[in-house]
């Protein structure tokens, strides 16, 4: 059983080492027995849960070696409940795969995948910042509106590990491009080193898939950041998450949605209408060459975006070099990440705690996913109908 990272099958019995070095056998009945101090494959300690999700909960982890030898890890544990069920465990693995196989620093790297009494966990890199949604839920708490320049550095970060995926090439040289399908603010961390990085690609479509594909009649991905092609029953492509970044950079800016509604009827139809509000008129400091950048991304057409998200990553730095910025960006989003984990007291956490409420049921977690995740030919056919 290979998917592209170790996958080890512990002992009956799993060891946790204590700091007094005494050890003590502790079985894994189930998932609930997954708690702080909880030793995974028998080296990495659970902390704290810094983040929850529909498909599964992400722990701080300390890595323990030989002698003295320490590292934070993530750990991110497959929800016990979703397990069984083929369409989820199978997302998880491709996850774990496609994951092994990226190497990039604008993406969060996979060190290892556990299953351990059925229970499943992928170790991945530990990043200390915040994601996304958080940090622009500070900014509308503090009133104020994010920095063009720190918004271009965060759009940067994004379309560089994008272009890692979208150009992979495998060990025997072929292109093997992989299209990430849910790029949103919940799946895009900012380090307290002013570095953006993604993650999360549980949706994600490699073109070396062993699997059967996505089914034609259905399209993944979060509602308001699929690309209208992809709402109209066209294929998901690497200008499909483009279009998703170029939302990300209009609504960071704005401070707002870009596509909303009372239902996803009109978030549908927003979309697909391909028009976009001018962000000009709700930030007149934005310089004409980043909203000309934006409004590229975010045509209707995909012929008229940028051929790729590395053409795209290169004009938002030009727009930095004609602008003259002068300041160190980084360090200033560095800035704005730390202050953003003070004022929400977030301690360790990747996430703000409201956050978790939106999983915070079996019914509410399956929910989410099937009706934010799965929007299927039908669902189209019958939003299409209310338009005629």
């Amino acid at each position: 059983m290979d998917y592209g990272a170790r996958v080890s099958r512990k002992s009956k019995k799993n060891i946790q080492q204590g700091i007094s070095g005494t050890a003590v056998a502790t079985p894994l009945v189930s998932g609930s027995a997954v708690a702080p101090a909880y030793m995974v494959g028998g080296k990495y300690q659970l902390e704290e849960i810094a983040g929850t999700g529909g498909m599964a909960n992400v722990w701080r982890a300390t890595m323990k070696g030989p002698g003295r030898f320490r590292r934070t890890v993530a750990v991110k544990h497959m929800h016990s409940h979703l397990k069984e069920n083929t369409q989820y465990r199978e997302m998880f693995f491709e996850e774990a795969r496609v994951g092994a196989e990226l190497q990039d620093g604008n993406i969060v790297q996979t060190y290892d995948f556990i299953e351990e009494y059925g229970e499943y966990f992928l170790i991945m890199e530990w990043i200390e910042g915040i994601n996304l949604y958080t940090y622009a839920q500070y900014v509308n708490k503090m009133k104020s509106r994010t920095r063009w320049e720190l918004a271009v550095a965060i759009g940067i970060g994004v379309l560089r590990g994008l272009s890692a995926a979208h150009e992979y090439v495998d060990d025997a040289g072929r292109p093997t491009p992989i299209l990430h399908r849910d790029v949103s603010p919940h799946n895009i961390l900012i380090s307290e080193k002013g570095m953006a990085k993604l993650i999360d690609f549980g949706l994600a479509l490699a073109s070396d898939r062993l699997s059967a594909p996505t089914p034609p009649d259905v399209a993944k991905g979060k509602l308001s950041y699929m690309a209208p092609e992809v709402l109209q029953g066209g294929k998901a492509t690497h200008l499909s998450d483009q279009f998703a970044v170029g939302n990300l950079l209009w609504e960071t800016l704005a401070g707002r949605r870009l596509f909303t509604g009372e239902s996803d009827r009109d978030v549908f139809n927003q979309i697909i209408s391909g028009n976009i509000p001018p962000l000009n008129k709700l930030r007149p400091d934005v310089p004409k060459p980043l909203l000309k950048v934006i409004g590229r991304a975010l045509s209707a057409d995909p012929a008229k975006r940028y051929a790729s998200a590395r053409d795209m990553a290169l004009e938002l730095t030009n727009v930095l070099r004609i602008v003259r910025v002068q300041d160190d960006f980084y360090e200033l989003l560095a800035q704005s990440v730390h202050a953003a984990r003070v004022e929400f007291n977030l301690g360790r956490r990747t996430q703000a705690p409201w956050e978790d409420d939106e999983s915070a049921s079996e019914e509410s977690e399956i929910a989410i996913e099937l009706k934010d995740k799965t929007i299927t030919r039908r669902f189209f056919e019958k939003i299409t109908s209310f338009m005629r």
